[in-house]
């Protein structure tokens, strides 16, 4: 219901907000499966996202999950949005709770015992929290890598590590990761699960590949810090929301609400605590939950929030339930327990996830963002951009309305982009990156937008109006004001009549600064301004997918001599060009946007992304099949031993 409150889905303001603080999944990452899935069903990989930023890496970004099952079903189901998240919410539910009780029953648990771990791990408070993010997608696969672990089944674990590999979320894979190998190294020292566990790795090495080269280019990479537990939040494991909840009266505490989220139900907590009076692995799992809660308090190195390393190692406690229950004499003990197991886990995490209807969850976008599109998507150079002020068109909710916005919201920032986000308004101001003032006009035609959104007036009096000499665009019943900058700025040109300048950083600032149209005379890196009486043409530009372009010169504007087409999108390490079917580099124009020289009489181009992470990703894949068959093999071939005695 965050949509509501957004003016891309309003004819008026209002709206209501029942959970302020689970907003990602619909300014965030419904933009990301809009383009994930668009990729999958039309048969691609799901690499570039041209909807913000200019252009953004899409499967390289750490939030899309294209190798998660909830996005294939929401690939398999378009026209069924809300039954796919449905599903995809009972699919989470089930494999975790289901890869608990088998864990459960490996560790010794009976059945009913085995049941009450798993029913516990349906409230652990990591996948309630964050059950529509990535997180969940990530967390899910745990129970069956320690699974695979304690059966020492290489080709279990190598599926399954390929699974939580494949999840989304970098964090939660990394904090998971570090969970199963210390449960390996103390409870099966096989060097077999080595070889299982790379195989895995291998196979997930096209997702995983891409984001670690993205990130290692990010500014935002080494911004972000692991974070810490505040020590006052220990008191929601006493008492489920001690300090307050988000969807009720608020959070009053310290920190991070989601990060303090520790209390699996009250008779799981008494059960745990029970079963490690009784049983040694109990114990064991309280031990590595301290663990977790410590190294939470005190903070780890590392761009990842570990701060949440307590929340998700409640799940712990949730498996020492079992053990609780298992020590219960008699059998009308245990059934009540798995009763309070229910009742309490629903209580304590009841407010953290609500269903609603699909109108009041996923609204329709309003209709004046149709007319805005259209007014913005003529021409033969393509759909061009928008820029909303203030917070009259937020990133990644535009997109869901089918509008480009230059600008975008978190995500693993370059510094090409975070040097266009400082153009744009500077300093910079992440994760959102509000523009409140009108940036140059140069940046703006040069960038291809050709709308700009703002409040209906004014806010304060007496304040510089920034639409003066713009046109008013009409577009119906709105909560916005929406005027047309240069209806007809090509995303495409060529530019003719150029020399060398050095350094693209310079050339960014003159061309913000440039009095004239840029496009006559833009900076750029290795061809800058050329002799007076440059020109520029349109060049038609058809899209296929997010990652790949054509551009067709027409014959009266074929270059008589060497030039330069410039694409107004985003530059990014992974871009390549062929010019009439012969390589051509890829140069970075104004320090942010794309260029690619053309010989005299070029026709067209064929433009497209394909980062070195998904090239060596797809030859680690195959590598890590080959594995996995070996290990396959061998495991059979082990098996008939064993079963004839002989190796024939």
């Amino acid at each position: 219901d965050h949509l509501t409150v957004h003016p891309a889905f309003q004819t008026a303001p209002g709206g209501r907000v029942r959970h302020p603080q689970l907003s990602d999944p619909a300014l965030q990452l419904a933009a990301l499966d809009r383009q994930t899935v668009a990729a999958l069903r039309a048969g691609q990989a799901p690499l570039w996202n041209p909807d913000i930023y200019g252009g953004a890496p899409l499967l390289a970004d750490a939030q899309s999950r294209p190798g998660a099952p909830v996005t294939w079903l929401k690939a398999l189901l378009p026209d069924h949005p809300a039954l796919a998240q449905d599903l995809g919410v009972a699919g989470l539910l089930l494999a975790f709770g289901a890869g608990s009780l088998a864990l459960a029953a490996q560790l010794g648990l009976g059945p009913l015992a085995a049941l009450g771990a798993g029913l516990a791990s349906l409230a652990s408070p990591y996948l309630s929290v964050w059950l529509l993010h990535p997180h969940a997608s990530t967390l899910v696969w745990l129970p069956w890598v320690l699974l695979a672990v304690e059966r020492r089944h290489p080709v279990a674990l190598a599926l399954a590590v390929a699974g939580l590999c494949g999840g989304g979320h970098p964090g939660t894979l990394v904090h998971a990761l570090g969970i199963a190998l210390g449960w390996g190294l103390l409870r099966a020292r096989a060097p077999v699960l080595l070889l299982g566990a790379l195989a895995g790795g291998l196979l997930a090495a096209p997702l995983l590949l891409p984001i670690a080269e993205n990130g290692l280019q990010s500014t935002t990479f080494g911004a972000r810090i692991g974070g810490r537990l505040a020590p006052a939040q220990l008191a929601d494991l006493l008492w489920p929301g001690a300090w307050g909840h988000p969807a009720t009266t608020g959070h009053r505490g310290p920190g991070a609400w989601a990060d303090g989220q520790l209390h699996p139900g009250l008779a799981t907590l008494a059960l745990a605590l029970w079963g490690a009076r009784r049983h040694r692995i109990a114990r064991g799992l309280w031990g590595a939950f301290a663990l977790l809660v410590l190294a939470s308090l005190v903070g780890l190195p590392g761009p990842f929030a570990h701060g949440r390393l307590a929340s998700l190692g409640a799940w712990l406690l949730c498996l020492a339930a079992g053990f609780g229950i298992a020590a219960l004499p008699g059998r009308r003990l245990p059934a009540l327990a798995l009763v309070a197991v229910v009742a309490t886990g629903i209580h304590a995490r009841w407010h953290d996830q609500g269903s609603l209807p699909a109108e009041a969850h996923q609204p329709a976008p309003a209709p004046w963002t149709t007319a805005l599109r259209a007014a913005v998507s003529t021409g033969p150079a393509g759909p061009g951009r928008v820029l909303g002020l203030g917070w009259m068109l937020q990133p990644n909710t535009g997109a869901l309305a089918g509008l480009r916005d230059l600008r975008g919201y978190d995500l693993p920032v370059s510094a090409t982009t975070h040097r266009l986000m400082a153009a744009l308004a500077s300093p910079p101001r992440g994760p959102w990156y509000p523009v409140e003032r009108l940036p140059p006009r140069s940046l703006l035609d040069f960038a291809a937008v050709r709308a700009l959104v703002t409040a209906p007036e004014a806010r304060d009096e007496g304040a510089a109006d920034p639409t003066a000499g713009l046109a008013p665009l009409d577009v119906g019943p709105a909560p916005v004001a929406v005027h047309l900058l240069d209806a007809t700025a090509p995303r495409a040109w060529l530019a003719t009549g150029w020399q060398a300048v050095p350094d693209a950083t310079a050339g960014l600032q003159a061309l913000v600064r440039a009095p004239a149209v840029p496009r006559a005379r833009p900076p750029v890196e290795g061809l800058g301004p050329g002799p007076a009486g440059g020109t520029v043409h349109p060049v038609q530009l058809t899209e296929h997918g997010g990652a790949a372009l054509d551009l067709r010169l027409a014959p009266a504007d074929r270059p008589s001599a060497p030039a330069l087409v410039v694409v107004a999108d985003a530059w990014a390490p992974g871009w390549r060009a062929r010019v009439d079917g012969a390589p051509a580099p890829v140069l970075r124009v104004g320090g942010v946007f794309r260029g690619i020289p053309v010989p005299a009489g070029a026709r067209e181009i064929h433009h497209y992304y394909r980062p070195d992470g998904w090239i060596w990703g797809q030859r680690a894949a195959v590598a890590g099949l080959a594995l996995l068959l070996a290990l396959a093999a061998g495991r059979a071939w082990r098996r008939r031993i064993a079963r004839t005695g002989t190796a024939e």
